[in-house]
């Protein structure tokens, strides 16, 4: 794939689709370049993208040294009540010293100024209607206001993404409230009076669309360079189905303008979208923001896949490029793996690559661009770092989790019903993979059976449940498929998404099913993993609930109780379960091996029940740590190991 420089910007000019110029005519080069350079890389790199300068410390952080391409800003504040906005000249600082590229957004508030963005005093349609009101002059001033600020960017050479009247299907702000007809009209009065008055020719203009068909909010081909969606429908029949049914022929660009969650570049083979923008303070982990998205691991891996374009990608210098993060099972059980790193599409535009050093946790596992490893069961955080000719060098990271594949992997799965249409199918749930699930039909009763193919002892199940979980179950097994023998049961569990943890066991069968009894949401239920442990045992028989003594979710022994640890090893984090007959509060203490405490928590339980706490290695080093929980004057410990 061919590479070209343009303004200190690489990008691919090898790509299939037919590419289409700048709706502007009078285009600037700046804004040719970009268009030109965005057509090339469609369908080839998801382009990273972040809304607010604030984040990117953090982001730096999370990923082991990447930037996204694209920083969004937005002209909110620039009207006349608001005093003032400086992001043009951020922009520039970020297009002409990063070589990054610019995004805007507009949260107007009401050209009147009687309200912010979402109020309801400003009628667009009335405004609209006298040219000669008040409102209407105050519609241009502010657009006029907006104008100048693209003139500094125009003059200082820069094209810019410009995506106005963001989210109007949605009739949340004032310029959609008004309907299609209205909004498109204010689209072209923005376009006519930004392009053809100021002479502003560095806009790259993006349509924010929901796909709706219920009216026709499209303003037209011919002042729309790209169609974006925000907060998407990954699904078979989502956003990007619709898209391609509503707008597949006009040649235009889709993109993700708005997410919380990191785009998943797994989802590009079959959605390839321009690019994504993460929504402000979502990219953070939401166990530090009570509205973050991203957990740390997550960020890491996406901007380290190569199918994401960043920063590096767009400046001159080494490129590297370590591989594809990958799941991968212990299948003979001997708790190894061996594993070709892949370095080899890093390059560099300045000298030669001299070096390749692969790292874990800053120790020196290998050289070399294409060197074999041995990982144990655990989740691996590898480095590479290049180093080339003129002595420059440049780092990219890639995660292996290695685990031991649990009894129901990838065994045969039967199921009362599927979801349509969006690919949840029953695999999902027991193919090892976190990220795929199985959803069923909306209605109770549903069940999900496996056949172990063995009768086993059945020690421990864990069910990871999606936001769409079960409110009471009963988990039953088998010898047969026929009769079925309830060995734990399950009443007013918690609703959302959670991980049931189902411990200590007796019996066995070769056949063990959930069945769902009454749902949490309207939805159906849906598995995100079905993982059943335990060993083979040609003689496992099912133990009826009531000879079940083990800790499970919905044991209510009458003294205080700790379940096991789960996983354990861990990367980063593990769950402790216990159970308390009463109320009161709980204490966690989590020691090294020399005796220091490392961590501290505490619960209060306002009824008695089951308990969760959930511990982090993030921040420790590999090893044995051992736990206390105190209730009252009873105290319960384990151990643990943190494998990095």
């Amino acid at each position: 794939m061919k590479v070209q420089v343009l303004s200190g910007m690489l990008f691919l000019i090898s790509f299939a689709a037919p590419a289409q110029p700048p709706v502007n005519p009078n285009a600037t080069p700046a804004a040719i370049k970009l268009k030109s350079m965005l057509d090339s890389l469609y369908g080839k790199k998801l382009i990273s993208g972040q809304m607010d300068e604030a984040y990117l410390q953090y982001i730096i952080s999370a990923s082991g040294g990447k930037s996204p391409a694209i920083m969004g800003y937005d002209f909110n504040g620039i009207c006349p009540s608001q005093g003032g906005n400086n992001d043009a000249q951020k922009a520039i600082k970020w297009v002409k010293e990063k070589g990054g590229i610019a995004q805007f957004q507009w949260h107007w508030i009401s050209p009147d100024a009687n309200g912010d963005f979402y109020t309801k005093n400003f009628k667009l349609n009335l405004a609209l209607a006298d040219t000669n009101g008040a409102s209407y002059k105050h519609i241009i001033r502010d657009i006029d206001l907006v104008a100048g600020e693209m003139k500094k960017m125009q003059d200082a050479g820069i094209a810019v993404l410009w995506r106005p009247l963001h989210e109007a299907e949605g009739a949340w702000f004032w310029w959609g409230m008004a309907g299609g007809e209205a909004c498109k009209e204010l689209w072209n009065l923005m376009y006519n009076r930004i392009v053809n008055h100021h002479n502003i020719n560095n806009l790259i203009w993006i349509w924010n669309s929901y796909g709706t068909t219920k009216q026709n909010w499209y303003p037209g081909d011919s002042t729309v360079d790209i169609i974006a969606w925000d907060y998407p429908d990954y699904s078979a029949t989502g956003s990007w189905y619709q898209y391609n049914k509503l707008f597949g022929g006009k040649g235009k660009l889709f993109g993700i303008a708005e997410d919380g969650k990191l785009t998943d570049p797994a989802i590009f083979a079959s959605q390839p979208w321009l690019f994504f923008m993460t929504w402000a303070y979502m990219i953070q982990d939401p166990k530090d923001h009570k509205d973050g998205k991203n957990p740390k691991d997550w960020i890491y891996k996406v901007y380290n896949d190569p199918k994401v374009l960043t920063l590096d990608d767009l400046t001159l210098g080494p490129k590297a490029y370590a591989g594809t993060s990958q799941l991968l099972f212990d299948l003979d059980g001997n708790g190894t793996e061996s594993v070709q790193l892949d370095g080899s599409n890093s390059y560099t535009d300045t000298g030669t690559i001299t070096s390749y050093v692969w790292t874990e946790g800053g120790t020196r596992i290998a050289e070399g661009p294409k060197p074999v490893v041995s990982f144990g069961i655990g989740i691996h955080t590898v480095t590479l770092t290049i180093t080339t000719s003129t002595g420059a060098t440049k780092t990219a990271g890639v995660i292996f989790t290695l685990k031991s594949p649990s009894l129901s992997f990838k065994k045969p799965v039967r199921v009362s019903s599927t979801e349509a249409g969006l690919g949840n199918l029953a695999p999902n749930a027991v193919d090892g993979n976190s990220a795929t699930r199985w959803s069923s039909l909306y209605a109770d009763p549903q069940w999900f059976s496996i056949n172990l193919r063995k009768r086993c002892d059945i020690e421990k199940v864990v069910i990871a449940w999606e936001v769409a979980s079960a409110k009471s179950y009963r988990i039953e097994e088998s010898n047969d498929s026929l009769t079925w023998t309830t060995v734990k049961s399950f009443t007013n569990q918690p609703a959302g998404a959670r991980t049931d943890v189902i411990d200590q066991l007796k019996g066995g069968a070769q056949w063990i099913r959930m069945y769902g009894l009454q749902r949490n949401t309207s939805y159906g239920y849906s598995i995100w993993e079905f993982e059943v442990w335990g060993k083979e045992n040609a003689l496992a028989e099912p133990v009826p609930e009531g000879q079940q003594t083990g800790l499970g979710s919905l044991e209510k022994p009458n003294e205080f109780s700790l379940g096991k640890a789960y996983p354990n090893p861990f990367n980063p984090e593990t769950r402790i379960p216990f159970f308390t007959p009463e109320s009161g509060k709980v204490d966690l203490r989590v020691f090294n091996v020399l005796g220091q405490v490392v961590y501290t928590g505490s619960q209060f339980q306002n009824t008695p029940g089951t308990g969760l706490f959930t511990f982090s290695g993030e921040n420790l080093a590999s090893g044995l740590y051992t736990f206390s929980l105190q209730f009252g004057n009873q105290m319960k410990s384990g151990t643990v190991v943190l494998i990095r």
